[in-house]
């Protein structure tokens, strides 16, 4: 039974081969009419191939049979009683064992090979139909025209030495998409030099559609070696033509990265690479969105190497949007649009053909920053004419597709103008412990770029505006960005003569714009209601005090008192008071004179006197510097009255500063020195280093009236010292100039 049921099994072999033949007999290879038959039988041939399929599965589960049958046989051999029943003797059993155990063993070798036989055919009946399908549309090889470029020409000039000067090179042209890669390497092969030294051996191959190892072999045989013998070995017959030619050769392997990112197959691409470097006649440029050469190690790539492309100058790429525009010409706004996309070669062409549809550059770059990359976009664009396909194409490689954490990275530093700090992203990202794998495939990829000095890591415009559209971060992950920005910005608490104010600045000056950025999206999207508003209006003080010591900016503060008036927030009068010293120092006078007035008035309704004084002391300066000396006068000695009624030396010394000022304008020379000198004795006494210098700053212009030239310029530099000293560039500055001014006095 068992023998008969093997010859079944072969007998439906056979029928599946007979089914394959009709199959591959239907498919009509190399007639029209028979590539007609294919479509007629299309569906029935699927039929067919599933029916073989469920065959095969039968054939298999019969496999299981010799297992079952060496069970049985093993049972009867256990068993002495089946020798009576049988009626033959202990001998005979075996041997019929054995002889059915080697028969099966036959049968099951047999089948075996018949089923690999089957499953090989049908597989290569598929790839041949797939490779049939494919080659047929193959890409063309025929190299395209030299492209007009603007801003490459000293990177072109570096890659032609390279390639002059040396037998054979090996280069890269790495950047991320849109950079103009394909352009530069079309200039480079281009070239009269270059055409002049490898004549017709200059071979384009166009990778983008090498999605598999076989297809990147026939792009390369379809450029190098159109005619081929029946070998089927067309990697071999490439290399074996190319070694035996004495003519020099030069491969531009345009968008490398679709090879090399094969699933599995990375290894074999670079063997390929190494295949062309080991011969010395042969040249290769490759295009790759990446941030440095593939293979490395496995090819020697030409030293120097070529950097990554970078995005144009602003010259070049004014010049390459007014070539599409040429009626911009002359609107002040181009620049601005261009500086917006960061100059980056795809983008400003495609904006410049909106341009030259009729739209203004001013309308372009509102709608840029409201509409993102969707302004670039077309229907059915590819990388050539839409910015955010040739994103998304980069976003979508394998290593990036590798590793979720990429693109969480890429969201974290799109929030950030100024990219992200490489000292604090362990405090902004802490829900990517392993950032530093996700930063090392943003740079393969060419996603993300270090910061000249090495401290940022950013993105250019177009692609931060495309994570910004199309991966937002997370509620999470920002309120962890937030709350890191917000403890940087609260180190802007340290002022002048605080041992930490240094450093203080300095982080802050180098996070500057990223801070700003966090605190004004936290401050204009907060609710009225919403209890976290105190510790944003808090912070954005903090900052803002850090503002008013090195380059006054009212922005935030001002964002911050919106909140504030909104949330009734005790903080408002602290925010009011520290915007009228900043109009003050601006010289916005009035302005700051109002802000000085309201804050008093919300401090006296708060019960906080003290703080009401030092509002009072601001009204009073404002008064003095739109030269109403007497009221300013008056309002001082109040204050300076208060003040000194309410325990507060503090703000009586301060009080007693302005007066000496007053006292100066006023020609009152002898009061006024007697008063700063006074003023300056309580700073002195209170510790307060900052303004006992401010008293000497205005004894220097008493001594100055007074024409003790000498003194005032001792006594300037000493204070100029000081402010340099603790950090303070402006005070520094301002001290410079009255130093001139005594020297013009002195002559």
């Amino acid at each position: 039974d068992l023998k008969n049921r093997l010859d079944t099994l072969t007998g439906n072999l056979m029928d599946i081969l007979a089914e394959l033949k009709l199959i591959d007999a239907r498919s009509g290879k190399d007639s029209v009419r028979g590539k007609m038959k294919a479509g007629l039988y299309h569906f029935d041939n699927s039929r067919k191939l599933t029916g073989c399929c469920a065959k095969l599965d039968w054939a298999l589960q019969e496999f299981q049979v010799m297992s079952k049958v060496d069970s049985c046989l093993k049972d009867l051999e256990r068993h002495e009683d089946l020798k009576n029943e049988i009626g033959e003797s202990r001998d005979d059993v075996k041997k019929e064992i054995k002889e059915s155990r080697d028969e099966l063993r036959d049968g099951q070798q047999e089948l075996r090979q018949e089923i690999q036989d089957v499953r090989k055919h049908i597989l290569n009946s598929d790839r041949d139909k797939e490779i049939e399908k494919t080659s047929s549309n193959l890409p063309s090889t025929t190299m395209p025209a030299c492209p007009k470029i603007f801003g490459r020409q000293q990177y072109i000039a570096t890659a032609l030495t390279l390639i002059l000067t040396n037998t054979s090179v090996h280069l890269a042209i790495l950047g991320p998409g849109g950079m103009g890669k394909t352009s530069v390497a079309l200039c480079i092969v281009h070239d009269d030099q270059v055409v002049s030294r490898f004549g017709k051996n200059i071979i384009w191959i166009p990778c983008e559609q090498a999605t598999s190892v076989n297809l990147l072999v026939d792009l390369l045989g379809k450029g190098i070696l159109p005619t081929s013998s029946s070998s089927g070995d067309r990697l071999g017959e490439i290399i074996s033509m190319l070694k035996g030619s004495k003519e020099l050769f030069i491969l531009l392997l345009d968008n490398f990265e679709t090879p090399w990112d094969i699933p599995g197959q990375q290894s074999e691409v670079a063997d390929i690479l190494a295949l062309f470097a080991s011969i010395p006649t042969v040249s290769f440029i490759i295009t790759m969105r990446a941030g440095q050469p593939p293979a490395n190690g496995t090819v020697e790539w030409t030293n120097p190497r070529l950097p990554p492309l970078p995005p144009l100058q602003m010259e070049p790429a004014n010049e390459a949007f007014l070539r599409i525009a040429p009626e911009a010409a002359g609107d002040s706004e181009v620049n601005t649009l261009l500086r917006a996309l960061d100059c980056v070669p795809l983008a400003v062409t495609l904006m410049a053909r909106l341009a030259e549809a009729g739209e203004q550059p001013s309308e372009l770059l509102t709608q840029w920053r409201s509409e993102r990359t969707k302004l670039l976009d077309q229907p059915e664009g590819d990388r050539r004419n839409s910015i955010e396909v040739s994103i998304k194409l980069s976003l979508d490689s394998r290593l990036m597709r590798s590793n979720p954490d990429a693109v969480a990275l890429l969201s974290v530093i799109a929030v950030l103008p100024a990219g992200a700090s490489l000292s604090r992203i362990d405090e902004i990202c802490p829900s990517i412990p392993k950032w530093k794998t996700a930063l090392r495939i943003l740079r393969t990829t060419a996603l993300a770029y270090e910061s000249a000095d090495k401290t940022f890591i950013q993105l250019l415009s177009p692609i931060r505006s495309y994570i910004l559209l199309h991966h937002p971060l997370p509620p999470a992950s920002l309120s962890d960005l937030r709350e890191a920005y917000f403890r940087l910005a609260e180190k802007g608490q340290s002022e002048p003569g605080d041992a930490s104010f240094v450093e203080d600045s300095k982080e802050l000056d180098a996070e500057k714009v990223n801070i700003e950025t966090i605190l004004l999206d936290s401050l204009t999207t907060a609710s009225a209601g919403d209890t976290s508003n105190s510790r944003i209006i808090s912070v954005a003080y903090d900052y803002s005090n850090y503002l008013y010591w090195s380059l006054p900016q009212t922005t935030i503060l001002e964002a911050a008192i919106t909140l504030a008036r909104a949330s009734r927030s005790r903080l408002l009068p602290f925010c009011l008071l520290l915007l009228g010293k900043m109009l003050y120092s601006q010289g916005i006078i009035e302005r700051a004179l109002s802000t000085f007035s309201e804050a008093k008035s919300e401090f006296l309704q708060a019960g906080n006197d003290w703080r009401a004084r030092q509002c009072g002391r601001g009204v009073g300066q404002c008064l003095r510097s739109t030269n109403r000396l007497d009221e300013a006068y008056s309002v001082l000695m109040e204050e300076r009255t208060e003040s000194l009624k309410l325990g507060d030396s503090i703000n009586a010394n301060s009080c007693s500063l302005s007066l000496g000022a007053v006292l100066t304008e006023q020609g009152k020379h002898e009061e006024a020195e007697s008063l700063l000198e006074e003023a300056r004795a309580g700073f002195i006494e209170e510790k307060d280093d900052h303004n006992a210098y401010e008293c000497l700053l205005f004894l220097s212009r008493v001594y100055m009236d007074t024409k003790r030239y000498d003194k005032a310029q001792s006594t300037l530099e000493q204070v100029r010292e000081r402010q340099l000293r603790v950090g303070n560039p402006i005070g520094a500055l301002y001290c410079q100039v009255e130093l001139g001014e005594v020297l013009l006095q002195k002559r």
